[in-house]
């Protein structure tokens, strides 16, 4: 049980509001291999490695996994359902979200992207638990079939949940007992496609929870953010290009083992980069890139949650947008607003 026990004390709080009920048969995955792995994998891409202090806290995608099973625990009890949460980013790779924006002309035609299937198929461990227990392994490869643990954005689910609270609460924004208030005002209904999906009872705590959206999604799409995720695809693009590792490594290794593979290769172009990511700083933006190759654009999503909020006496259910002119407002700027000028660091290979 190293993993659980190592929790620092703000993940650990925050998984006790998730579930005070721990589910025994969790305990037993937490020892497994690849899911192990992904503890090393950090849920903010790598950001944090960089001198950025967009996030300023370390969470893995174990932790925040963890979480997401903690929550559907407390709400649906649905073992099936847990079982997939927890597993459902076993296959993601280092750095993660800065993997992602790896272009594919840098991997070997025979170089495959690794699924949730390929992962758990690959574990011997897994697959024979699910053998045993007759488990369909495909109803653990896509936990999107679950609506209340994956839905459609701007839908409040699981995933989306406990993404907002945690970020919400180690970044700062709100302290722990306004995570609380939020968490314990949620229930479970019907949403207008007749879907499950978490509500709140008061306007107020979900007006507070969609702003919190708001902030948190400014964070991800910063330029400070982009810059640090583009630093880190284009040095592990060049770490693949030379040889150091390939597309396999990624989906095999922790955040840190790719970084000290890089620090301690033969490139020094590779090298010099890793030891540069701390000092990552400055990111500078312009209209017009007049043809010079620094100058760079980088899309990234738009995270948000328009929640439902219950109507009081009237048992109907409706989008907060729907009924609060100012969060409707808030909505459209932050839908209209951008981060799309070019962009560029202050580094030099």
């Amino acid at each position: 049980m190293a993993y659980l026990d190592e929790r620092n004390n703000s993940i650990l709080v925050l998984h006790n509001l998730y579930s005070k009920d721990f589910p025994e048969y969790l305990k037993d995955f937490l020892e497994v291999p690849e899911v192990l792995r992904i503890n090393g994998v950090e849920q903010n891409a790598g950001i944090d490695f960089s001198g950025f202090n967009v996030y300023k806290y370390r969470f893995s995608m174990l932790d925040h996994s963890l979480g997401v099973a903690l929550i559907l625990n407390n709400f649906v009890s649905n073992k099936k359902q847990v079982i997939a949460a927890l597993l459902h980013d076993i296959d993601v790779p280092a750095f993660l979200y800065s993997s992602y924006y790896i272009d594919e002309s840098n991997f070997k035609k025979d170089d495959v992207e690794l699924t949730n299937y390929d992962i758990i198929v690959g574990s011997n461990t897994l697959f024979e638990y699910f053998f045993k227990n007759g488990v369909d392994i495909n109803d653990m490869c896509d936990y999107t079939k679950y609506p209340l643990a994956y839905n459609v954005r701007p839908h409040l689910c699981a995933h989306r949940l406990e993404y907002f609270l945690h970020t919400a609460y180690l970044t700062g924004l709100y302290k722990f007992d306004e995570i609380e208030e939020m968490y314990n005002d949620l229930f479970v209904t019907p949403n207008e496609d007749n879907m499950p999906e978490f509500c709140f009872k008061i306007p107020n705590l979900a007006k507070k929870f969609c702003k919190l959206t708001i902030e948190c999604g400014k964070k991800y799409r910063s330029y400070e953010a982009k810059m640090a995720m583009k630093f880190i695809s284009d040095t592990l693009a060049a770490m693949i290009r030379r040889g150091v590792i390939n597309r396999k490594d990624l989906y095999t290794y922790s955040d840190r083992v790719i970084m000290d593979m890089g620090l301690n290769c033969n490139d020094k172009r590779i090298s010099d980069r890793w030891k540069y990511l701390p000092n990552l700083n400055k990111v500078y933006t312009k209209f017009n890139a007049d043809d010079n190759k620094k100058y760079f654009k980088l899309k990234a999503d738009l995270r948000y949650v328009d929640p439902l909020v219950r109507i009081e006496n009237s048992g109907f259910d409706l989008r907060l947008s729907d009924i609060d002119k100012e969060i409707k407002e808030e909505m459209k700027d932050y839908l209209n607003s951008d981060t799309d000028l070019y962009m560029y660091g202050d580094y030099e290979d």
